[in-house]
């Protein structure tokens, strides 16, 4: 969906009273998308043979620039979504906007893209879904955003699983409700309402 056609007042990441987040919440139905977090230990975030995940997922940043002059944006993720997720009924089809909430009240315009549409992604702002995510590991301490990737030699700013254990999430959750939300701006646009968390899943789940 291109960025001229998305409604002004959807256009950002917006504030959502939890009242309203549980009642959202109360109207979930069908398969939950489960969108791990896939980072490397401590000990391995140097290992870049692309298994340990230090240039992916959370921490695409550190990946090859799309600039040799401009580093990435360290709010920047890129959430790929396993096969067998995406063949689950339900998963959301490619391209079609619908509109998160968060489990901690913020709501976004997002997406599923991509070849196979494998990406999940805020539309409009591809740093959306990065700002919420890792700006709750900042909040409670965990880690300090980073102004130039390429200057961060010793990788201060690379999500690892000891700070998701410390947070106690390794996975998002991506669930469907019965409900709506109408534009304030365009009244001929409406979207579907999905609810997003931060969870812990063990392996065996």
């Amino acid at each position: 969906m291109a960025r001229d056609k998305v409604p002004e007042d959807l256009e950002d990441i917006i504030s959502i009273p939890m009242e309203d987040v549980l009642e959202y919440q109360n109207h979930e139905m069908g398969n939950i998308f489960l969108i791990p977090l896939k980072v490397p230990r401590e000990a391995d975030k140097f290992l870049d043979d692309h298994r340990h995940y230090t240039k992916s997922n959370i921490n695409v940043c550190y990946a090859a620039p799309r600039s040799k002059s401009k580093p990435r944006k360290w709010y920047e993720t890129q959430m790929t979504i396993p096969s067998r997720t995406r063949a689950s009924k339900g998963y959301p089809s490619k391209g079609i906007p619908f509109f998160v909430v968060t489990d901690d009240g913020f709501g976004f315009l997002a997406h599923t893209t991509s070849d196979n549409n494998k990406q999940f992604a805020a539309v409009g702002d591809e740093l959306i879904l990065g700002k919420w995510l890792k700006g709750r590991l900042v909040q409670e301490g965990l880690i300090e955003p980073i102004d130039d990737v390429f200057r961060d030699e010793k990788r201060n700013g690379m999500v690892t699983q000891e700070m998701l254990e410390t947070y106690g999430c390794n996975a998002l959750a991506l669930q469907k409700t019965d409900q709506r939300l109408q534009s304030n701006c365009d009244n001929k646009k409406s979207y579907e309402v999905w609810t997003l968390k931060m969870i812990w899943v063990d392996n065996d789940d």
